[in-house]
């Protein structure tokens, strides 16, 4: 090969090399999200990643609790290092954000949030098993779960539900003391519902003691117990979350 030859080869060598470097420099644009001025958010838990039926569905139309999850989704680094197969049992959790005239799909699988790079990332962060926790919790309800307050979310427990009704805050300085409420709805398994009120100022809010009537043929009068600053272990509540305690 003539010495033109060998330096013609080596140049195109070059230049694809080049040219591939930057193909593979390109995911660093990419992100979790076109929009982010969302109204909807569907969460849809499938049977599995081989079975489409979906066994539980919620919406949250509270469009500062969609930002908040939008906000905490983009900490999670957006080139997944590793691609990952699954069973054909994995688990599968659908997010659907409808923002503007568009809907963009975030899927979990087997609690792992897959990335704008179709990869995942390594080992499971903080936030990623916090969000994971959180989505699982509003999907399927129970006692001593951690909750975060979405407005008109109805969080349907066996017996009786609760939703989120919002809160008010009021600044009544220099004359008192400033005051924040927060309101819930409690509906029984007879449809009778209750408003409680959580108040609080120059001191916590205050655990609630709730009677509920549940049960099918048989009506049992129940207690619960609702926290907004913390759980009884100790663990911060206030201000995102609440709790329901048996």
């Amino acid at each position: 090969m003539k010495k033109q030859e060998i330096l013609n080869f080596i140049f195109s060598f070059l230049a694809l090399f080049f040219i591939f470097s930057k193909t593979e420099a390109a995911p660093m644009n990419r992100s979790w999200f076109d929009n982010t001025s969302c109204n909807l958010l569907e969460i849809k838990k499938l049977k599995s990643i081989s079975d489409r039926d979906v066994i539980r569905s919620i919406e949250i139309r509270d469009v500062n609790a969609i930002k908040n999850l939008i906000d905490r989704i983009e900490k999670i680094p957006v080139d997944g290092d590793m691609m990952k197969q699954f069973g054909p049992e994995a688990e599968e959790i659908s997010l659907f954000f409808h923002c503007g005239n568009k809907t963009q799909e975030i899927g979990v699988y087997e609690r792992r949030f897959k990335t704008p790079s179709t990869g995942f990332n390594v080992g499971a962060s903080k936030v990623e098993e916090s969000l994971y926790n959180d989505i699982d919790a509003l999907l399927f309800p129970d006692f001593n779960k951690l909750f975060l307050k979405i407005e008109d979310l109805e969080l349907v427990f066996i017996g009786f539900s609760v939703t989120y009704k919002g809160s008010v805050f009021k600044d009544f300085a220099p004359e008192t003391i400033q005051t924040f409420t927060q309101k819930f709805l409690i509906t029984d398994s007879t449809k009778n519902t209750q408003v409680i009120e959580v108040r609080s100022g120059q001191v916590p809010p205050q655990a609630k003691l709730i009677e509920v009537k549940r049960g099918g043929l048989r009506l049992l009068n129940s207690k619960i117990k609702l926290l907004t600053y913390q759980t009884d272990k100790d663990v911060r509540l206030y201000p995102d979350y609440f709790q329901i305690v048996h």
